[in-house]
């Protein structure tokens, strides 16, 4: 079973020069985010871009991450969006959605401490030339659901896991990643029976007989037979890619 580490973790406060659009790194804190974290605890400030997906009430937040700091932890979490020209019941599970956020520490936001931001809505990637869509938008944060630091010293996995995100047979997969280079992937599913958790952290599928690399990736259209924590199969559909993203920098 794969299950990351718990968020309470202590980290050093390091300055970085910037790095690509969209991924800019810590500078003056003189500015505190949102809300509850101060300057002076902010470990890993920046404008921490997220591929956003879901539909109605079960919308989520993939943080688009890197190998190094402030941006080096990949990060879910359920989400609500608040604002007056959204329309509630939205999906965004017919093509890619990216965030781009206001600057804010992404420790306060693993931590729990930081509970909602603000963040323009983009059809596409906003790295990439993404169409906003809804600027100011309210980010609630229902729930912190996987976290974990990525360092290029990890394990190298023999095959490629997902976390399940949703519940029922329409679900999302998001790549987990491991050692670099790596990549970042979002997908749309239908499962033959719902993933359940058997603990903390969000179900896991594994791929057995592919490798972890991300042109052997699934791809739409294909059905194959995954195997669940219980080391039961679950037979899935790959309905469609939302996002792809190469490491170690993870850059459209």
């Amino acid at each position: 079973m794969f299950i990351a580490p718990p968020p309470a973790y202590h980290l050093v406060l390091q300055q970085l020069p910037s790095d690509h659009a969209g991924h800019s790194a810590q500078g003056n804190l003189t500015v505190a985010p949102t809300e509850q974290a101060r300057p002076a605890d902010a470990q890993r400030m920046g404008t921490h871009g997220m591929v956003l997906f879901g539909s109605g009430k079960q919308l989520f937040a993939s943080h688009i991450p890197m190998f190094h700091r402030p941006h080096d932890v990949q990060l879910l979490l359920s989400v609500s969006l608040a604002h007056p020209e959204l329309a509630s019941g939205r999906d965004f599970s017919d093509g890619t959605y990216t965030l781009e956020p206001e600057r804010f520490d992404l420790d306060a936001l693993a931590q729990g401490r930081l509970k909602q931001f603000r963040a323009t809505v983009h059809q596409g990637n906003f790295e990439a030339g993404g169409t906003p869509l809804h600027k100011d938008v309210t980010v609630r944060v229902q729930a912190v659901e996987q976290m974990q630091l990525l360092t290029a010293q990890a394990p190298e996995l023999p095959e490629p896991r997902y976390w399940v995100v949703g519940s029922g047979k329409e679900a999302w997969l998001v790549h987990v990643i491991s050692r670099a280079p790596d990549f970042d992937q979002v997908v749309k599913v239908s499962l033959d029976k719902p993933a359940l958790r058997t603990g903390k952290g969000l179900p896991v599928l594994r791929l057995p007989r592919r490798k972890n690399l991300g042109d052997e990736r699934p791809k739409a259209g294909e059905q194959l037979t995954a195997t669940a924590e219980d080391g039961q199969p679950v037979r899935l559909t790959f309905q469609r890619e939302l996002s792809y993203l190469k490491g170690p920098d993870f850059t459209p």
